[in-house]
């Protein structure tokens, strides 16, 4: 039998004679069991299912597949100072935009956000939010009132009444990060500050579903060199925004501008997070990972 192949394009009929003037390649023969052999596994348990992995177990002959349920996360935010996008906002007002963007991310994990409306300053209506979310949710992430103030209610009802494992941890920026549990609902209270609110996820929210659903959407870890000087810590974990150029020999990372944890705009042109280790001399030409966006 045949072992090898003419593609068309490289002959032509000529009355009852096919014509070849191109070359007969074996490799034109697609060979059984050449992607996998049997056996082998292919999608393995944890896989976050998409284009080419649902592609993959049809070709297989699969037309369904066991997975695991989306957790569905709660999200709510918290402060006086919050009102809705298209409202009207006095001078002491912001925005609310932190479920928006904690919401996409979550979809970018492969599970379902629910966004509360955010919530006063109030104890009692910051309870009530939390005991609606925990009867509806498997996760809930708050927003805002983590912090050492006065009126940071979150750490203050998650102290007296819920069950706090840690507070505080050593990144920069998003320190005040908090992850408990309300009524056996796991928690994480993230930072109010945009910017800040985005890289805890990153950082803590992120890995934590990961691990508790055995897979799902992973970050990418590259190795970059600062093309400018960059401000670290002596103690903490220091994630700038930087923007990565791959035109050279090697990546460079430069900072997007003003580092400020509220500046979102600064992580709209990024591409990625410097990962400065504590004591890192942050000066130019040194080396250091990044996460890429």
């Amino acid at each position: 039998g045949a072992d090898a192949i003419v593609i068309v394009e490289n002959s032509r009929i000529e009355g009852e004679n096919v014509i070849i003037t191109g070359q007969a390649k074996k490799s034109f023969i697609r060979i059984k069991g050449e992607n996998l052999s049997k056996g082998k596994l292919a999608i393995p348990e944890g896989t976050c299912m998409g284009s080419s992995t649902i592609s993959l177990a049809a070709t297989m002959g699969y037309d369904e597949i066991s997975v695991f349920r989306k957790p569905i996360i709660g999200i709510i935010s918290t402060g006086d100072e919050l009102v809705m996008p298209n409202s009207e906002i006095k001078d002491w007002q912001i925005f609310e935009s932190n479920s928006f963007g904690l919401a996409s991310l979550v979809t970018m994990n492969g599970h379902n956000p629910i966004r509360y409306n955010s919530v006063s300053d109030s104890i009692d209506d910051l309870r009530v939010q939390l005991d609606k979310a925990a009867e509806e949710c498997d996760i809930i992430l708050t927003s805002g009132g983590v912090s050492m103030g006065e009126w940071d209610l979150v750490r203050k009802i998650m102290e007296k009444e819920g069950d706090i494992k840690f507070w505080r941890v050593k990144i920069r920026p998003g320190s005040p990060p908090l992850f408990g549990f309300w009524k056996k609902t796991p928690l994480f209270g993230l930072p109010g500050n945009p910017a800040s609110s985005h890289v805890v996820f990153r950082m803590l929210v992120s890995p934590y579903l990961r691990q508790s659903t055995n897979g799902g959407f992973r970050e990418k870890k590259v190795r970059v060199k600062l093309a400018e000087p960059l401000k670290t810590d002596r103690e903490c974990l220091v994630l700038r925004r930087i923007k990565i150029d791959s035109s050279g020999e090697h990546l460079l990372a430069y900072s997007t501008g003003y580092q400020g944890s509220g500046n979102l705009n600064s992580l709209v042109l990024a591409d990625g997070l410097s990962l400065l280790e504590p004591g890192h001399s942050g000066e130019k030409g040194t080396w250091c990972d990044a996460l890429i966006l």
